[in-house]
């Protein structure tokens, strides 16, 4: 196969030659291309994977809840008031949450994603909620391997 490119621009010429080193352009034509074969491959394999287990889509916080503090949060929490409307968005978010990882897990032999970030959550009541999803899937998790542990 054989190749011809016509580059103008200089700065795209002063960056080639100094990534080309001691290479002759033959070789350096032949080794970005290899190269560029090989990220190809990766990036074909990203997205046959992705379509496999296409991302979890969270809901978003309600406007009104964006900017609370996590500390008040964390009060109404402990206050255990069902009726306050950060334990109802609280609430909202956490079952949100898990019926996606639910819907995922069903779909993908009851396995859930290989890992969940808590940094994914982008306002304090996501990471509140986030963090109590995870929670309550360690315990659902240790709680059977506890019953499978004690039968066997």
């Amino acid at each position: 196969m054989k190749l011809t490119l016509d580059i103008a621009d200089e700065k795209l010429l002063d960056q080639l030659a100094s990534l080309r080193g001691d290479k002759s352009p033959e070789e350096f034509a032949a080794a970005c291309f290899e190269q560029g074969l090989k990220l190809a491959e990766v990036q074909r394999r990203q997205r046959l994977e992705a379509e496999k287990h296409p991302l979890l889509q969270f809901p978003e916080t309600k406007p009104e809840f964006r900017t609370v503090e996590g500390a008040a949060i964390t009060v109404a929490l402990k206050e255990n008031n069902q009726e306050n409307p950060l334990t109802i968005e609280v609430n909202r978010l956490v079952n949100a949450y898990m019926a996606q990882l639910n819907s995922y897990a069903r779909q993908n032999g009851n396995r859930l994603p290989a890992a969940l970030h808590v940094g994914s959550a982008t306002v304090p009541i996501q990471k509140v909620a986030f963090q109590i999803t995870v929670e309550a899937i360690r315990n659902t998790a240790e709680g059977g391997r506890r019953k499978t542990a004690a039968a066997a």
